[in-house]
């Protein structure tokens, strides 16, 4: 009985070790949120080729290895060139009274998977460069002398750069390239751009939610230095870019499925904000809040795309299984919300059957 005790708590140990090295890179951040969307631009573009996602497996492994080892890198850098600034502001910092070493094995470690990914790409010139770009995106945005992030509009185009439209031409570029066709550069343009846009809205959301905290140390983000232009430019131009490019993107791959997950968003959004008193957010921060259209790319896009071709190609029936056993937290969430929505719905109609 001791070994046994002593074996279960040796493994609650391990899974503790693995959750706190998840929040130190800060994956509960970027995990689904960052990662999924570059899948789905994958998933997206095999569906438009008419070509099995399960074909092209190893072209999708790489987009998501290269996506996650850029992202552990971002964090950390992030983190390592923040530590003054948050710990003066008060703010949660996973690096704080922890080893530099650690930050530097992290770093050391993506590094490492920066220059298998290069070596492998290395005849690839289009490919190589956009994936070197990432990594300058972000070092650029952290790192001193450079620090994007505290010089304006600039630090804005970066980040969204580094987190959401280089991964996301990868991620297409790669798909192109596994099922051996040519680049379609409108479709390369259309995913560019819905990428570009909500990314710039996800930094400018990010920077106004943290605008006290960063103008009571100094650091001039550009939503510190200008609130009024950051909120104008997420809700006015970003959003209605992000949407016009999201509706390119659904006339592009021609399938109803895709068209559905919209159909079945856009209520979800309602009854939320209707019955939950859930705030929607566009770019303003608010307390109790749902920032919209992240449902919609993290977890009903990628299944629809999926089973939209899976109808087409069996293999993919597989893929599914396995997108949605790697990325599991949002998907339980907004079936849990659907449960609870029809639950509600039928207990009103079941009162309004026995009024009548």
């Amino acid at each position: 009985m001791a070994d046994n005790a002593h074996i279960v708590e040796k493994g609650l140990v391990e899974r503790l070790s693995l959750v706190s090295l998840f929040r130190i890179i800060r994956g509960y951040e970027w995990w689904e949120y960052k990662v999924i969307p570059v899948l789905a631009a994958f998933y997206a573009t095999a569906l438009i080729l008419d070509v099995p996602v399960s074909a092209i497996w190893r072209e999708a492994l790489m987009a998501f290895v290269a996506t996650v080892s850029a992202a552990v890198y971002a964090s950390v850098i992030n983190d390592l060139t923040d530590l003054e600034d948050d710990l003066a502001a008060g703010k949660p910092n996973r690096l704080a009274g922890r080893s530099p070493l650690l930050g530097l094995t992290f770093i050391i470690l993506s590094a490492g998977a920066l220059a298998v990914i290069s070596c492998r790409w290395r005849h690839d010139a289009v490919l190589l460069s956009l994936y070197l770009a990432v990594w300058l995106a972000f070092s650029l945005y952290s790192l001193p002398p450079f620090r994007l992030k505290k010089r304006g509009f600039l630090g804005i185009l970066a980040c969204a750069s580094g987190e959401h439209l280089l991964p996301t031409l990868v991620a297409a570029i790669l798909a192109f390239r596994g099922a051996q066709r040519p680049y379609n550069s409108i479709w390369l343009m259309i995913l560019g751009t819905w990428a570009l846009a909500n990314g710039m809205r996800a930094i400018l959301w990010h920077q106004l939610t943290d605008i006290d905290a960063d103008r009571a140390v100094g650091a001039q983000t550009f939503a510190a230095r200008h609130s009024r232009s950051a909120t104008f430019i997420g809700t006015w131009i970003a959003f209605p870019i992000e949407l016009l490019a999201f509706t390119a993107m659904l006339v592009e791959m021609w399938s109803w499925w895709p068209v559905a997950a919209v159909g079945a968003y856009v209520p979800l959004v309602a009854l939320r904000i209707r019955w939950w008193h859930i705030r929607h957010v566009i770019v303003t921060p608010k307390p109790h809040y749902l920032f919209l259209t992240t449902e919609l790319n993290i977890v009903l896009l990628p299944i629809a795309i999926l089973v939209a071709s899976a109808l087409r190609h069996r293999g993919d029936w597989v893929v599914l299984g396995v997108h949605l056993l790697i990325f599991p937290a949002n998907v339980s969430r907004t079936s849990r919300a659907t449960l609870s929505f029809a639950r509600t719905a039928l207990k009103a109609s079941l009162r309004l059957g026995r009024a009548s």
